[in-house]
């Protein structure tokens, strides 16, 4: 509501994922997701209907990767794994912040 836009994009880091998929369900007016080592149940992405981007780091075990790379498909989002990376990034930041801004780029029609 004090966006000053009719649309918008979230990004959450952890359990702000949990924050974000509510914010999505009460707000039809948020027209993406990215999800950052999210800790939630795979299956509540399942029905999101927005664009929506989930980076994980390789070495983070927390949520299952096959049901986590399932969801995130059947949702028809993109699923980015950050090598040498766990649940924190101390390593490979950075790939963090690349896929965050071209998945940003994509879907403001760059």
């Amino acid at each position: 509501e004090n966006a000053g836009t009719s649309a918008l994009a979230v990004a959450s880091l952890y359990g702000g994922a949990r924050v974000a998929l509510a914010l999505q369900e009460r707000h039809p007016a948020v027209g993406g997701l990215c999800l950052v080592a999210p800790d939630v149940d795979p299956l509540s992405l399942v029905r999101l209907s927005c664009p929506l981007l989930v980076i994980v780091g390789a070495q983070d075990t927390r949520v299952p990767r096959a049901a986590l790379a399932a969801a995130v498909a059947e949702a028809g989002g993109d699923l980015e794994v950050v090598d040498d990376a766990g649940a924190t990034f101390h390593r490979n930041l950075p790939q963090v912040g690349r896929a965050a801004a071209a998945w940003l780029q994509r879907l403001s029609g760059g």
